[in-house]
Order: structure tokens, then sequence, then C-alpha cells
């Protein structure tokens, strides 16, 4: 019981800042702001798809694109249920997504001469743990 408590505030935790930051940039795309909310839900659930996914084990390659396909329709479902373009929906969302700190970690280490260890990071970040 009390792991269950444990997990489901860490979600609510991802749920909350992911949340924060699809807003945040949204608002930096000047998306309409009758979209920020929804932009922002999408951008949440998007994350914790992500976040559940590659905490039990899936790559971060895996983990990206099927949450990213997970964005897709339900960026598609909300513009058309809210006569909006998709990308006021999808590309807030998506941000949080992308796993772009895994691929620069791999680039740094790769551009520092840490050969092996730019392997395992580029492998980790495509094919799991």
């Amino acid at each position: 019981m009390i792991t269950l408590l444990s997990h489901s505030l860490l979600l609510l935790y991802h749920f909350v800042f992911s949340f924060i930051s699809s807003v945040s940039f949204a608002i930096i795309c000047d998306v309409p702001k009758k979209t920020l909310v929804t932009g922002g839900v999408i951008g949440a659930i998007g994350w914790c798809g992500y976040w559940e996914m590659w905490s039990h084990g899936q790559s971060v390659f895996m983990s990206s694109l099927v949450c990213s396909l997970l964005l897709a329709n339900i960026s598609q479902i909300c513009a058309i249920k809210f006569k909006n373009p998709l990308t006021v929906y999808f590309v807030p969302g998506l941000v949080p997504v992308v796993p772009g700190v895994t691929i620069y970690d791999a680039f740094r280490t790769l551009l520092l001469d840490e050969y092996g260890n730019s392997g395992k990071i580029f492998l980790n970040s495509f094919y799991g743990q």
C-alpha cells in the first residue's frame, strides 16, 4: 500500500511539473490562450506515459516513440473537438518527451574521446538499460 501511494505521489509530481513545462513552452510559442490548459494536460499525459515506460525498463528511444504516437492521437482528437490546428496541442505536448539530454550526453562523451562510455549511452538510449 505504501509503495502504491509513493508511486502515485511520484506520478502526480511528474504530471504537475510536465504540465508546467508544456504550458510554459506553449506560452513561448504564443499559442492561443484558450488551448493552454488542454495542451498542458496533453504534455503531462505524454510525459507520464514516457516516464512509466522508461521506469519499467524500456529504452529512451522506444518510450519517446510510443508516447509521441500517443500525443499525436490525443492532439488530433483535441484539434477536431475544439476546432483548432493540431500543432497548438502537439508541439507543446511533445516538448517533455524529446530525449535531448540523453543524446546530448552521448555526443558530449563522444567528443571528449570517451568512446566506450559514449557507445554505452547510445546503446542505452536506443535499446534500453
